[in-house]
């Protein structure tokens, strides 16, 4: 006679899958302790079980799982509801079963796995009749919800708007009588009210321990919703007491102003319901290193809205930049040596181009005059919507391909950013090209417009000429992406605390992994520049004749050591380092203005 074997580890239950031999029939019941039909199916299985003999190698196995105390197996096999049954053969799911239908799940057994002998007296009993809780989380289909989960892969392109990593206690302390019914009562209703969203989940937003609460967290941070939470799995009076105060009896629980929402499928379904269900608590719209700007408070607009905002603020920012862009290529194309004194004189006596911060600026203004500052910006504005459009769908759907393989957050998000950065670099990299060729050209034309450059480029170096260097770019982009990362990281607990005048401690973490980070790839970043402006027109550049550089990253930076020193790789460092505050001020200034008068025209429109 079979039983039932109760599996209590995700390892437990892979290890005894992996021991049936193909053949075998695994019957996998998913359940709750707090859910009344589970005990019914409990009975069915166990009637059924009885009537299969125990056999050597096993035919037929049947399990027996807590799906909240394994939310990782339960997420794998789409639980949203319990009772619910799943038939697994080998690694191929047969069928499912949702509910506590005798008939139901003896039809679905039998089928697969064959009848068993005579149930003698136990018999199959009737199905429990239930009245289930109306507007329960994860209902469908099942009669009790396991934490209002659907399944599937929940957005987890996590934002700086949550804790942080410490997850500083957001909630009032627990009182030394709260074992008291009274007082657990009234510390529940401070508990709901601590924040004015409130997120009751089982671990902490940085270390989740149930894949419901990962999702909800990631779904919040995605949004940039500012929340409070509570770690229900830290304190059992509140875990109880808050099934029973909330008539709510699983978690994650999210309260907005003190007042239930629900679970993860609530929550989708407002979301899918009004995509402006989280307005009022989201916080503003982020700028470059998930920074937002102290005074942008404004709430989002339509998708069309923010796109359109997002657009001509970047428009705007890349054009008030400009100057910035140019110095600092004119910077990286200069040739000589900062370490041999010798070399330096005999620049300044050839008068190929004054050098230094300070002199090619004044160099560029009288020789050139001020529309010289705004030279390759065409190209440079096209580059940067197209990056962004690129890289934003590339990084959307790397997450939805990567989710299945249930990496932590951190690793998606650096997986996910490193593939985006790259694919946006390669598609718009003839733009970057001419950006640079535009804005190191001197008063001597070498294009006379955008059009005539992309024609002479193509004829006279072929296709593989608008990628001149492409390979710097391309490799750049993972080491930035871990050093801002691991700076990120590294800093952010740290300075969580802090008040500072010009942000909170995650924008200043922000602002020094941003600065480590470009520090550390930026002779990728001047190395591609040389690379840019090889080819048959290198000579007419600014900067002195440009060297022919070897094939290679490598080649080119060992050439520009020998030549240069070290201090020749980072040319127009501290430029580059100054342009990135400005750009995300007035990215962020423009992106709201933009937005409220976009929606201001809405406004005045449904008003007619």
């Amino acid at each position: 006679m079979s039983q039932i074997t109760d599996i209590t580890s995700d390892t437990a239950f892979h290890t005894h899958l992996s021991s049936l031999p193909p053949t075998a029939l695994a019957v996998i019941s998913f359940h709750t302790p707090w859910a009344a039909p589970c005990k019914q199916m409990r009975t069915i299985l166990e009637t059924l079980a009885s009537s299969y003999p125990s056999q050597s190698p096993p035919t037929i196995s049947f399990l027996s799982l807590d799906a909240e105390e394994l939310p990782d197996v339960s997420e794998s096999y789409d639980v949203t509801a319990v009772p619910f049954l799943v038939l697994q053969r080998g690694d191929k799911v047969l069928e499912s079963v949702s509910g506590s239908d005798a008939a139901k799940v003896r039809d679905a057994v039998e089928k697969h796995g064959g009848k068993g002998g005579n149930t003698g007296k136990l018999g199959l009993p009737p199905a429990l009749e239930t009245t289930p809780r109306q507007e329960e989380e994860g209902e469908e289909g099942g009669d009790g919800g396991v934490n209002g989960a659907k399944g599937g892969g929940g957005a987890k392109n996590l934002s700086g708007y949550a804790p942080g990593a410490n997850d500083p206690a957001t909630a009032p302390e627990m009182s030394g009588n709260a074992g008291q019914k009274e007082e657990l009562e009234k510390r529940l209703g401070e508990l709901v009210k601590a924040a004015p969203v409130m997120l009751f989940m089982k671990g902490t937003p940085s270390t989740p321990q149930c894949g419901f609460s990962r999702q909800l967290v990631g779904l919040l941070r995605e949004k940039g919703v500012r929340y409070g939470f509570f770690n229900i799995l830290a304190d059992e009076d509140v875990r109880q007491g808050l099934k029973e105060w909330s008539d709510w009896p699983t978690f994650p629980q999210l309260y907005l102003q003190g007042e239930l929402v629900g679970g993860l499928d609530i929550v989708k379904e407002e979301l899918e319901n009004n995509e402006d269900f989280f307005a009022e608590f989201q916080a503003a719209p982020k700028g470059k290193g998930g920074m937002a700007a102290p005074e942008a408070q404004t709430q989002p607009g339509s998708r069309l809205q923010v796109f359109a905002a997002g657009a001509t603020a970047g428009l705007i920012s890349r054009f008030c930049i400009a100057p910035l862009d140019v110095l600092k290529i004119r910077l990286q194309l200069q040739i000589h040596s900062l370490s041999d004194p010798l070399d330096t004189q005999s620049y300044r006596r050839r008068n190929i181009s004054r050098f230094g911060t300070v002199e090619t600026f004044k160099n560029i203004l009288r020789n050139e005059g001020v529309t010289a500052f705004w030279k390759g910006n065409i190209p440079a504005e096209l580059l940067y919507i197209s990056y962004g459009a690129v890289q934003f769908s590339t990084y959307r759907q790397c997450t939805h391909l990567l989710h299945p393989l249930r990496l932590s957050n951190k690793a998606e998000a650096f997986v996910a950013g490193a593939v985006a950065g790259a694919t946006a670099t390669t598609l718009t990299y003839p733009l970057d090209l001419l950006r640079t060729r535009f804005a190191a050209q001197g008063p001597q034309r070498v294009y006379k417009s955008l059009r005539s450059g992309i024609r002479d480029i193509a004829r006279q170096e072929g296709a593989k000429g608008f990628f001149q260097g492409l390979a710097a770019a391309v490799t750049q982009v993972v080491p930035y992406m871990g050093l801002f990362f691991g700076t990120y990281e590294t800093l952010r607990p740290r300075l969580a605390g802090l008040s500072l005048p010009f942000g909170s401690g995650d924008a200043t973490a922000g602002i020094l992994a941003g600065i480590c980070a470009k520090t550390g790839v930026f002779p990728l970043d001047l190395i591609r520049k040389r690379l840019q402006v090889q080819g048959p027109t290198r000579a007419q550049y600014l900067g002195g004749k440009i060297p022919v550089y070897g094939k290679g990253v490598y080649r080119t930076g060992k050439a520009i050591v020998a030549k240069e020193g070290w201090k020749g790789l980072y040319r127009g460092l501290g430029v580059g380092l100054v342009k990135s505050a400005p750009a995300s001020a007035i990215t962020m200034w423009t992106y709201e203005r933009a937005l409220m008068i976009m929606k201001s025209w809405d406004s005045s429109r449904d008003a007619r």
